[in-house]
């Protein structure tokens, strides 16, 4: 029934030709409110928010496409084949600027999550580009030194000159050859070009399925009623978001897709133990760091265990155990 009403409502919002792109829709996030159904006007706000983005995305995607064309392979060092790599850098440079930007276009507020996970996604991928090597420098010519010859002196007198050798023919001028550009091989390159299309792929695909949201539960072990705040990651717009509180083993519907931190909190007697993300003091003392809380490739299944003071993904709420 559900599935029925939400097509019947598109449909209206469809056939009355409301403008969708460039719009702004109000996303509330960061309510401690239990699950509770979704009004039908945030529904239609989701669906029209979602419609908007994908429109975005598409053109970002053709941008990207049509630029990476334009990219000239060149033979660099050891006349192998490969791109610059400030071209190739500032393409996803801008590509990454290009897609923050339609995710703030289509609604500037309320998807800080899924702008945390393209920003991350963006990061890893930078990070896989070699830094600019040093540059060869030009093959310089050094002239011949003179050099006196002096014959031993004979007596007091003044020292003999030796005679003078033959004057070699002039060598003919070797031209100096440029140095060969440093670059990134081709198959290097088209491996982290087309992780940039996959990111940009899976933000249309959400958008264009209408799949922005999605329903989290939380357990933990070896004991329930743990309590689980988890915020979007980062500080893209200056403030952080309230957080969204679920106690363990719960679950909390309508959450924006995207990258999140957390901080679990367990009372055990008179002592609180707690697991947080990112955490500044690295992995955990039995060696094993929590995972981030990515609600894009990651399942909707999260698992807190404070035995061994880590969270972490499963595929199901029975793995958290």
């Amino acid at each position: 029934m559900k599935i029925k009403r939400f097509v019947a409502l598109l449909a209206i919002l469809l056939v009355s030709g409301l403008p969708t792109a460039g719009k702004t829709f109000k996303y509330h996030f960061g309510t401690d409110r239990k699950s509770k159904k979704v009004s039908t006007a945030e529904i239609a706000a989701i669906a029209m928010l979602a419609q908007a983005l994908a429109a975005q995305v598409k053109q970002v995607h053709e941008r990207f496409v049509a630029n990476r064309n334009q990219l000239q392979i060149l033979r660099g060092q050891g006349n192998a084949r490969g791109y610059l790599p400030n071209e190739v850098t500032g393409l996803i440079v801008d590509t990454r600027k290009d897609l923050d930007q339609a995710i703030q276009s289509s609604q500037p507020s309320g998807t800080e999550p899924l702008r945390a996970w393209v920003d991350a996604e963006f990061q890893r991928i930078q990070e896989e580009i070699p830094p600019p090597g040093p540059t060869a420098s030009l093959p310089g010519s050094s002239a011949p030194r003179a050099v006196a010859v002096f014959a031993s002196s004979r007596g007091f007198g003044m020292p003999v000159f030796a005679k003078k050798p033959a004057k070699p023919a002039p060598a003919k001028p070797v031209p100096p050859q440029a140095p060969q550009p440093q670059t990134i091989p081709v198959a290097r390159a088209d491996r982290l070009l087309d992780q940039v299309g996959e990111v940009i792929r899976k933000i249309f695909v959400l958008a264009n399925t209408n799949d922005l949201e999605v329903e989290i539960w939380v357990g933990s072990t070896p004991a329930t009623k743990a309590t689980f705040r988890f915020w979007p990651q980062g500080n893209l717009t200056g403030s952080t978001p309230s957080p969204t509180i679920i106690q363990t083993d719960g679950k909390r519907n309508h959450i924006l897709r995207g990258l999140y931190a957390y901080r679990a909190t367990w009372g055990k007697g008179a002592v609180t133990q707690f697991i947080e993300y990112p955490n500044p003091a690295g992995p955990t003392v039995a060696g094993t760091a929590s995972e981030r809380l990515d609600l894009v490739k990651g399942s909707r299944f999260f698992c807190c265990q404070f035995n061994e003071a880590y969270c972490h993904h499963v595929d199901d709420e029975k793995d958290c155990h």
